[in-house]
Order: C-alpha cells, then structure tokens, then sequence
C-alpha cells in the first residue's frame, strides 16, 4: 500500500531534483529518503527514477504519480487545517431556529457579531413558530431552537434561557398612555388584541382576565407579538405582548407599558436530545445567554423571579 508519507518523499524529489535536498526539506537523512523511495517502487512495481549525469530524473510514471501525490498532499493539507479552524472554533456549521419575537432583533443581533468573528462558519438562522421549532428539534433537523412551548417530547430537552415579563402596547396618544403601568382591570370592556387560540399566552391571558372577571372586547385574534404590535400601531385596540417585540417598534410609536399583574414569557433552549452538541455549538449558546442578559439590564427587562419582589420593569430606553 503506498503511504502518504512516500508520495511526500516522492514529490520533494521530484521538485528538488536531488535526493539530498529533499533530505533537508523533509528533515530526513539521505539514505532514509532513498529507503522511502525504494520501498515505493517496490510496491508500485515501476521505476520512477533514472540517473543522468549524477542527476536522478523521474520517469514519465514517476510524474504522473507526481500529479496525483500533490493533488492528495494538497487535500491533506485542507483537511489539517479544517481540523485546527474546528479546535480553535473558526469553522463548522450551526444550524438555529428562533421564534419570532427574539428573533425579530435580539438574536440576529447576536449571530451577526458571532459570524462576523468566525467567518468560516456556515451559520443557518430561520424564524418560525414554536410548534414549528418544536418538530425540528424531534427530528433533530436543528442544533437547537429558541421558542416557547407546553409541548414537551422524549427527543427534546427543555432548558430556560430567560424569563420576562409581558408588557402592555398602546396606540400613539392613547389615554392609558401617561399611566406608569397598565392593569388588567384597566382593560375591561376595551378593545383588545389577542392571540389564537393554540397559543401560550392566548391561554395566560384568557386564566387571567376570568380570575378578574375582566372582559376586554376582542378586535382580532393574531399569532405572535410582531402582529399585535402592527395593529396596535393602527389603532385597532390594546394588547400585551413580549417586551422584544414591543422595543423593536417602540421607535415607531408604539407606547410601551409595564402590565400588572405580571404574565410569565419564558424563553427556552429546545435541545435535540439525539444530537451531538459541538464546541461550536455551545459557545454560541454562551454568545446568546451573555447577549440577552446584556440586553435584559440594559432596557431593565428583570428576570420575572426578580421583578415580581421589585415591582414592575422600568422600560425606559438606556
């Protein structure tokens, strides 16, 4: 079997022209190197060189073993340095799926920053429902999701990434909007945006406004934050959404409100249980915890645990 420590030998030869200079190069004795090149000729059955005038020429088999030996050199090359950018944590993929209110802006935020410190990644990033993320992760079709779901599978481990509280969105120049928080009482008989049925919150909310005997008038049924906050933006009456999705359009006018009593959005890492999780992988994650935690303090979205002792969450802008 020819080695690939013979097809080095031959093309140092080769290129060297000499048997003693492709010793120095190859940082081997001179008779070790006629021993390599010998013992390849045995196995290959040809003869690759031939001496001229004190010169070794390689014959025509000789070069065409040459063009293939450097091609193989050269991909063992490649594949050194795919292995060092894998341990140093510059190359690979990562595969992420997020829903769509961190997904909005926090997270791409933080993926833009990780892949433009790593280059070499191939980094896929898709938003799409919980439910969505959810048969991704069961089909180990993802590294990991970020989302919120009661859905629970034995080929997905759960694990928190952040809990927060709800917030209340209003319309530019609202009456509720020189209030510093906004109750659920305040919403009886109001027109209010909900969401769907299948919903987590749709069912947080519908526990909470029965337990009050509040009933807000619904005005449309959505299916995350992102499309409550658009109708808000339209007048089209109140809703309590994530507090991502409400600083994403905050710019745009829409009033931001702390809602008693506080309603729990908890943020999951959906692990495929199935899936191996490279060192890649896990220092995203690290990027991602760092990052919303960053972004939590600097906009004062206090850990529910937290708040709840504390009082409700400032939102003002840092």
């Amino acid at each position: 079997m020819v080695t690939m420590r013979q097809l080095e030998a031959l093309c140092a030869v080769i290129e060297s022209g000499s048997i003693s200079v492709a010793a120095e190069r190859l940082n081997l004795s001179q008779p070790a190197v006629s021993k390599i090149i010998a013992t390849l000729e045995y196995r290959t059955k040809l003869k690759l060189f031939e001496r001229e005038y004190r010169r070794i020429v390689p014959t025509a088999e000789a070069l065409c073993l040459y063009g293939e030996g450097r091609r193989l050199l050269a991909d063992l090359t490649d594949v050194t340095r795919l292995a060092e950018e894998l341990r140093t944590l510059n190359a690979g993929s990562v595969s992420v799926g997020c829903m769509m209110a961190l997904g909005s802006h926090v997270v791409p935020a933080i993926l833009t920053r990780f892949a433009e410190q790593r280059p070499k990644v191939d980094l896929t990033f898709q938003i799409r429902s919980p439910n969505k993320l959810m048969q991704w992760a069961i089909a180990q079709q993802i590294d990991f999701g970020i989302g919120i779901t009661t859905m629970a599978h034995e080929a997905v481990q759960k694990e928190e990434l952040c809990v927060v509280s709800g917030v209340c969105v209003l319309p530019p120049g609202h009456r509720f909007a020189s209030r510093p928080h906004v109750h659920a009482t305040d919403l009886h008989e109001q027109p209010f945006i909900t969401f769907v049925k299948e919903g987590y919150m749709r069912q947080t909310l519908d526990h909470l406004f029965e337990t009050l005997d509040v009933r807000p008038r619904r005005t449309a049924a959505v299916s995350n934050s992102y499309a409550a906050c658009t109708l808000v933006l339209q007048a089209a009456g109140i809703a309590i959404v994530d507090p991502y999705t409400a600083m994403f359009f905050a710019p745009q006018g829409l009033v931001v409100k702390p809602f008693l009593p506080s309603v729990r959005y908890e943020f999951q890492l959906l692990w495929p249980r199935f899936k191996a999780r490279s060192k890649l992988v896990q220092m995203l994650v690290s990027d991602l915890k760092e990052g919303i935690n960053q972004y939590n303090e600097a906009y004062g979205l206090l850990d529910l645990h937290a708040s709840d002792a504390a009082g409700p969450p400032s939102l003002a802008r840092p």
